[in-house]
């Protein structure tokens, strides 16, 4: 069978959270450039491993371990067990093991200490009986002893980084010197293409000193825990290697990250500690975008977590977060009311939760496509805000563009401008005109502006917005290029075609630099730019372009997705603008049917009957004066 993966973790479901760092470590690891395209014993050296396939989540009720998972072992290049108590009296994880020696062999199954000792007391025993005898020639565990060696990750073994390394040179087939030679500068240089300003470095250290101070402060029971976080605070800033590193050099990213590996790896024995600084680590990866680290960061937190509360609640809507960023609505929906049933009213910081769910309830019904109900709650968010202690100006103003977008949509574009102008206002007051978020106001203005019809409303808006992006964020920002797709389509619906190709091909070039060319946001770009030239006349073009958008679209969404139906609409605009009637029927009689399939806003499918209705009296009309 083809081989699929460089390995398949089998661990007990007790093991989950070693079994998810051993994943993360595998497949995030990066080759050194000396070894990179050297011959191993498995061909030239990749720069990353292939995929990992990690255990099942749920067992069948059955004996059986199931043909998905006996295909996955059979295309993996190495087993790799966790090995502990939980994994020596695991049914599973033995039948695993013994499957895969029956498909590879003995020596492809790696061993990997998380507790526990070899050749122990059944209480303490950590390798499950497969792992420590061969299989007979009847593929059934012999008496042979199989002498399995073992990276431990335990501190009194190998460690948990000299444990990894002895794991990726097994799998890779480097030798291992030549990975732990050069893992520590390779470490330091990892991610120095992002972003790294003093303003972030300043937002990375006020983030853990507010939060180590604000503990420091509080009752005498958390005084302790206050001086471990400034402990923790200053060996983060702390030069690894004065004669390598450049303090003027170390990035916001290698600060962070290093912030990220002690809280995880120091305070094992404090997990209060630990998940404290962790949501911190976790808040600022979401902030920069990183998504990836914020939820193995906030994932990692939430384990550490007691049984519930309003921090706890914070927590799994920080990860609601990332899934609304990702457009995830199933994840959503569950991260939310798992954090509604997570801590009880009247408890400290509970009327703030309430608030915060309201929020994440606004951003469900947005996502399903139903606009009132998400402008309902986020006004309800407004009000929440506004009764709570405290400066939340920034986030009344955010809740007021959310509103306004949610009305944009259900084309109640007279509300929506009051409320953006009372957002920017707030911004305007709060940060002034040199910051982001009063920029983001603006543009939300000229948004609404262009989805009124006043076209020649938005562009003083949009270049204000533009004016204050160019000054504060570097040229391959997500913020310039959504800021160049929206004025693209501010000129198109002037008739401006040769300037609206130009920002929409800046923008979609930018998305495609941080994102990759097949990321939604390109083809978000692509569908603007296809209206675009369908206006200035480029019908051949438009139609090419709606095809690209597809592909993205059926990859991303699936396809019963609102996108899928307002890219048939599309196609049927620039059919009808063609004189291609009888396709511009076709096309948007799919999309309604698309539309009540997925059970879009009746509003939204009442307007896209109406229009099929009068395109097929058009094309009635032609067809009988003919």
């Amino acid at each position: 069978m083809e081989e699929r993966y460089v390995a398949f973790i089998s661990y007990s479901h007790r093991d989950s959270r070693v079994a998810r760092y051993l994943h993360r470590a595998i497949e995030t690891y990066r080759f050194p450039k000396s070894v990179i395209g050297s011959e191993s014993v498995f061909g030239p050296v990749p720069r990353k491993l292939p995929p990992v396939f990690r255990d099942r989540d749920e067992l069948p009720a059955s004996g059986d371990l199931g043909s998905e998972l006996k295909a996955a072992l059979a295309a993996s290049r190495f087993q790799v067990v966790v090995c502990s108590p939980a994994a020596a009296n695991s049914h599973w994880v033995n039948e695993e093991i013994k499957i895969f020696k029956r498909l590879s062999g003995e020596r492809r199954t790696l061993a990997v200490i998380a507790s526990g000792e070899p050749y122990a007391d059944d209480e303490h025993e950590c390798f499950p009986p497969a792992l420590k005898f061969k299989l007979g020639d009847d593929g059934e565990i012999s008496g042979d002893p199989a002498e399995p060696i073992a990276a431990d990750l335990r501190r009194e073994g190998d460690g948990r980084r000299l444990a990894t390394m002895k794991l990726l040179a097994g799998l890779s087939g480097v030798r291992l010197d030549a990975l732990t030679q050069r893992d520590n500068a390779r470490r330091q240089r990892r991610m120095m293409a992002y972003m790294a300003t003093s303003t972030t470095i300043a937002f990375v250290t006020m983030g853990l000193a507010i939060y180590a101070e604000g503990q420091r402060r509080t009752a005498v029971a958390e005084r302790d825990l206050a001086e471990s976080s400034l402990d923790f605070l200053t060996g983060t800033f702390e030069i690894a290697n004065p004669a390598t590193e450049n303090p003027r050099t170390i990035t916001a990213i290698t600060i962070l990250d290093r912030a990220s590996e002690r809280a995880a790896d120091e305070f094992r024995e404090r997990p209060e500690v630990a998940a404290r600084l962790l949501r911190t680590t976790g808040d600022i990866y979401l902030n920069l975008g990183l998504f990836e680290e914020s939820e193995r960061d906030l994932l990692h937190a939430l384990t550490l977590e007691p049984g519930g509360g309003a921090e706890r609640a914070r927590t799994l809507l920080r990860l609601a977060a990332i899934a609304r960023r990702r457009g995830d609505v199933g994840q959503l929906e569950h991260l939310v009311n798992r954090a509604a049933q997570s801590y009880q009213a009247g408890e400290p910081n509970s009327e703030l939760v309430d608030t915060m769910i309201q929020d994440q309830r606004g951003n469900i019904a947005f996502l399903k496509a139903d606009y009132r109900e998400a402008a309902r709650r986020y006004a309800a968010t407004v009000n929440g805000y506004e009764q709570l202690d405290g400066d939340y100006r920034a986030q009344i103003g955010k809740s007021l563009m959310d509103q306004a977008y949610a009305l944009v949509q259900a084309r109640e574009f007279e509300e929506a401008d009051e409320l953006y102008a009372r957002a920017f206002d707030i911004f305007r007051k709060r940060f002034g005109m040199r910051d982001v978020r009063t920029g983001r106001a603006l543009q939300s203005q000229a948004f609404a502006s262009l989805s009124a019809g006043k076209a020649d409303e938005a562009v003083p808006k949009m270049e204000a917005a533009l004016s204050i992006y160019t000054r504060v964020h570097e040229p391959r920002h997500p913020d310039l290029a959504a800021a160049r797709l929206l004025m693209g389509r501010i000129y198109a619906a002037q008739g401006e075609t040769d300037l609206a190709a130009d920002n929409l091909t800046e923008a979609r070039n930018i998305f495609a630099a941080i994102y990759g060319s097949d990321n939604p946001a390109v083809a978000d770009t692509n569908f603007y730019f296809a209206e675009a030239l369908s206006e200035g006349g480029r019908t051949r073009e438009a139609l090419a372009l709606t095809e690209a958008v597809k592909r993205i679209y059926d990859a991303a969404y699936g396809p019963n997705d609102p996108d899928q139906a307002e890219l048939l609409l599309l196609r049927s605009r620039i059919h009808q603008r063609s004189g291609n009637l009888a396709s511009a029927v076709a096309d948007c009689r799919r999309a309604l049917l698309l539309q009540r399939r997925i059970a879009a806003e009746p509003s939204i499918i009442a307007g896209t009957a109406e229009s099929c209705a009068a395109l097929g009296e058009s094309r009635d009309r032609l067809v009988m004066n003919r």
